[in-house]
């Protein structure tokens, strides 16, 4: 899910396009799953960048942000987050209540999340649902990413109450602007039924991932990795149903 919104952040930007050949490499490193190239190569777009437009030009702003996914990726994420909040500097400056600023605080959430810092992730997915109300509406499918990993952080703490509650507001979402057979909105029945079996609730749990199974089986078919990994999650809960019967 993470990458739709990092997708949403470079629509904007790479409506620039790619504004010099260490750009074009990067990309070309990246597409061959060479993150450590591709970051050294946007590292000189950086460079070239600054000396040509300047620390607050979008050129930049495309730059750093392309920097942060890269860095990320290789799991660099201290260096992800300077070049994440470089960027949110540049946003600030240039657009209020922006789409791509929204999108920078999500990501600054996401790296937060990974370095299990959930006080901060949670700070930045907020920050990041205000700018997407006022910008796309309250229920807009963008939002329902944000909720989604706001819902990742609590189920991390196991505050699994806070965690149903915006996997269901993420569900609702994704049923109204996406339809009830899309695979977003399998993927919330899965988490939610996910978080209903680690409060013991077999049975909810089940009927969640039935509702998943159902729609991954006529999207995807019967062989497909997340229909089989569907069905090898109800198999085990049902088998710990079994084995609580018999201690019962």
């Amino acid at each position: 899910m993470k990458r739709l919104l990092l997708s949403i952040l470079f629509l904007g930007l790479t409506l620039l396009l790619a504004h010099g050949p260490n750009f074009n490499l990067a990309e070309d490193a990246k597409k061959r799953g060479d993150y450590k190239s591709a970051l050294k190569y946007m590292l000189k777009q950086l460079d070239t960048d600054l000396d040509t437009y300047g620390e607050n030009a979008k050129e930049t702003l495309m730059s750093y942000s392309k920097a942060g996914y890269y860095s990320e990726k290789i799991g660099e994420y201290d260096n992800a987050l300077e070049y994440n909040f470089k960027a949110l500097k540049i946003q600030k400056k240039l657009n209020e209540n922006d789409s791509t600023e929204a999108s920078t605080y999500n990501n600054i959430g996401g790296i937060y999340s990974k370095l299990k810092k959930y006080k901060y992730a949670l700070e930045y997915y907020f920050k990041s649902l205000k700018i997407q109300k006022i910008v796309f509406g309250n229920n807009h499918r963008v939002a329902s990413i944000t909720y989604n990993n706001i819902a990742g952080v609590y189920r991390k703490q196991e505050k699994y109450k806070e965690a149903l509650e915006y996997y269901y507001k993420a569900l609702e979402i994704r049923k109204e602007s996406l339809g009830n057979e899309h695979y977003t909105t399998a993927l919330s029945h899965s988490n939610i039924g996910l978080v209903y079996f680690k409060q013991g609730k077999h049975q909810e749990a089940l009927d969640e991932l039935a509702k998943t199974l159902k729609i991954q089986e006529k999207i995807f078919g019967n062989e497909h990795s997340f229909t089989k990994k569907t069905q090898n999650n109800i198999k085990y809960i049902k088998n710990e149903m079994l084995k609580n019967n018999k201690e019962n």
